[in-house]
């Protein structure tokens, strides 16, 4: 990871809400639009925690992403989603 991205990752803290486990399941749940990205490898979350609004991009990829979105999932190019990160 470089130091660019981190930087950018510690910025973007600043301007977060966090949000406990609990609550961001009841948000994905009444608002299915919501996404979240999820760090872990998709072979290594069980099949119960996986659902359709789950974008599976490791760290390295976000890093890469900040350079290059094109290869990004199309459903991250809407600036109005809400985006729930791991």
């Amino acid at each position: 990871m470089t130091d660019d991205f981190r930087a950018r990752v510690e910025a973007a803290k600043g301007k977060t809400t966090s949000v406990r486990v609990a609550d961001s399941k009841k948000q994905m749940d009444k608002k299915p639009e919501i996404l979240l990205i999820e760090t872990r490898l998709r072979e290594n979350v069980p099949l119960s925690e996986q659902a359709d609004n789950v974008v599976f991009m490791s760290v390295e990829d976000l890093d890469a992403a900040a350079e290059d979105s094109s290869n990004l999932d199309p459903r991250l190019s809407d600036p109005n989603v809400q985006i729930i990160t791991t």
